[in-house]
């Protein structure tokens, strides 16, 4: 199970992608400006995993206010399985 995780942090933090990018579960991630600071693609072997460590270790960042995580589902996994961003199932 794959799932784009959206992250909100407090006013004025310091960028935490690099941070994103070190929890195991956690394939990529960038900084972002708009209502959401920054965006991590995470990676389990099932939603419940997803939820439980990948999202909650995210959640236990100093700084962050809130973690939704949004799953991939059909045609987007598939297009980014062919564009090589994530692996086949």
């Amino acid at each position: 199970m794959q799932a784009f995780v959206l992250v909100q942090t407090e006013s004025n933090r310091e960028p935490i992608a690099a941070t994103l990018r070190g929890i195991e579960g956690v394939i990529s991630a960038e900084d972002l400006t708009g209502p959401y600071d920054a965006i991590a693609l995470a990676q389990s072997d099932s939603s419940r995993r997803l939820s439980e460590q990948v999202v909650e270790s995210i959640r236990h960042i100093p700084g962050v206010i809130r973690a939704i995580s949004a799953p991939l589902i059909g045609s987007v996994r598939s297009r980014l399985e062919m564009a090589g961003t994530v692996e086949a199932a």
